[in-house]
């Protein structure tokens, strides 16, 4: 390859991990809390949003955006009630700062359908929920990495490890300058 090429070749690659977006599409209750953490807090003085979000599942959130360089879009239905605020307030405390799908009737798959239209720069993306809905089609299933459900309690294990892995194999490591050039001279 000579060099016209390559450079070529290099800012094709750099454009295309630059601009096209990553994103993550976040439901709350039963992925950044859990029946462990309620069980955990119950007797201790926990106050404001921590009482409802665990912090180390949004620490497992951070790690995933870190990697991925993923841009956090909510999809719960908290995006639209009071605690919205504190949430993206606690959210931005870790360096997550958060998008909202627009609201269409309760119909989930819908509004992050319109999300995505309206964002057409998206070049891949996941859904973290701990239900399916039946406005789910197809390719948004084919999207939904299932966090656990409640095994007949409420929220079961909220966001884990391997569900942060699931995540960077989906939307794959955000390269560098130095790791695209090390992709381009093999």
């Amino acid at each position: 390859m000579n060099e016209v090429d390559f450079l070529k070749e290099f800012s094709i690659l750099y454009f295309e991990e630059v601009n096209m977006m990553k994103v993550i599409f976040l439901d709350i209750d039963g992925v950044l809390n859990s029946d462990e953490y309620f069980d955990k807090i119950e007797n201790l003085n926990v106050q404001g949003i921590e009482r409802e979000i665990d912090v180390n599942k949004i620490k497992l959130l951070k790690r995933a955006v870190d990697e991925t360089k993923a841009k956090v879009v909510l999809t719960s239905s908290w995006r639209y009630t009071k605690k919205a605020k504190y949430l993206k307030d606690l959210l931005s405390n870790f360096e997550i700062y958060v998008d909202s799908t627009p609201f269409i009737n309760h119909k989930r798959g819908l509004e992050i359908k319109k999300w995505l239209s309206d964002n057409p720069n998206v070049g891949d993306y996941v859904i973290l929920d701990d239900e399916i809905f039946d406005s789910y089609d197809e390719e948004l299933m084919n999207k939904l990495i299932k966090i656990s459900n409640g095994n007949g309690r409420n929220f079961g294990e909220g966001l884990l490890p391997k569900d942060v892995d699931k995540i960077i194999e989906k939307l794959g490591k955000t390269k560098n300058l130095k790791s695209i050039q090390e992709e381009l001279e093999r």
